[in-house]
């Protein structure tokens, strides 16, 4: 008679859900398990963090050989460090702070994996205390605005505020978003009213749209603010008064 507990799990027809997916990673034993999901090391970092509630230690193993240990708990980073590395493997309350310096480590680490394989080993771990945390979602913002323009810096910035978002790049690349699913169904109904009015015929010798800020106010508790620059699309839902903050933020910026 089969034990349920060693049974492989089936995929369903549509794909695992989210849920059935982070079960099945809890499940595993505490040696490798290896990121058989096609993610880049950061993508897949970023994924343990969003899906750890106890508090863990992992261990990310590049070529089967530990490469950095992270300190997880209630979805939120609060420690990385490298072998070999003198410097703190967290930082000082900011939660800024915090993401700045675990995205400068990540990108080592992606520069220095050259595409090998990697893996995970994780373990329950005593809960962090004092320490500098910040959440998947800042921390992608972060590692984004280190690679990009204007809007990825504005977007590190205004996500922490928003109630959800939804990230355009330009080139139709992969929509990124975050937030309850009512409130990124709205978000998504603006996208795509926007869209709808930049695919209208125009004249070939229309300039490249420049950088543009929008506030639409949805209800008294809630507005949507569109941030475009160079093809790239940013959607916030923020309440009014964070809104109007990001408005000016975003002008800062852009000048």
């Amino acid at each position: 008679m089969a034990i349920p507990a060693q049974q492989t799990p089936q995929a369903s027809p549509g794909g695992a859900s989210v849920l059935h997916q982070a079960l099945v990673r809890l499940a595993q034993p505490a040696c490798d398990a290896a990121s058989g999901t096609g993610d880049s090391l950061t993508a897949a970092v970023l994924r343990e963090i969003r899906e750890t509630v106890l508090p863990r230690e992992i261990t990310l193993c590049i070529n089967s050989r530990a490469a950095a240990t992270l300190t997880v708990a209630q979805r939120r980073i609060a420690g990385l460090s490298l072998p070999d590395s003198a410097e703190p493997s967290s930082a000082a309350d900011d939660p800024e702070a915090a993401a700045q310096l675990f995205a400068a480590r990540l990108q080592r680490l992606q520069t220095g994996s050259k595409g090998g394989g990697f893996s995970f080993r994780r373990r329950p771990c005593p809960a962090p205390q004092g320490t500098g945390t910040c959440s998947a979602e800042t921390l992608a913002a972060t590692l984004a605005a280190a690679s990009g323009g204007r809007l990825d810096q504005f977007r590190t910035r205004a996500l922490p505020q928003a109630a959800a978002w939804l990230h355009c790049p330009q080139d139709s690349g992969q929509m990124r978003g975050g937030g309850p699913e009512a409130l990124r169904t709205r978000l998504e109904a603006v996208r795509q009213t926007l869209a709808s009015k930049a695919a209208r015929p125009a004249s070939a010798r229309m300039p490249v749209p420049k950088p543009d800020c929008l506030l639409l106010p949805v209800s008294p508790q809630l507005h949507i603010l569109a941030a475009s620059d160079g093809g790239a699309l940013l959607l916030l839902a923020l309440p009014p008064e964070a809104a109007r903050a990001q408005a000016a933020a975003w002008a800062g910026i852009y000048g």
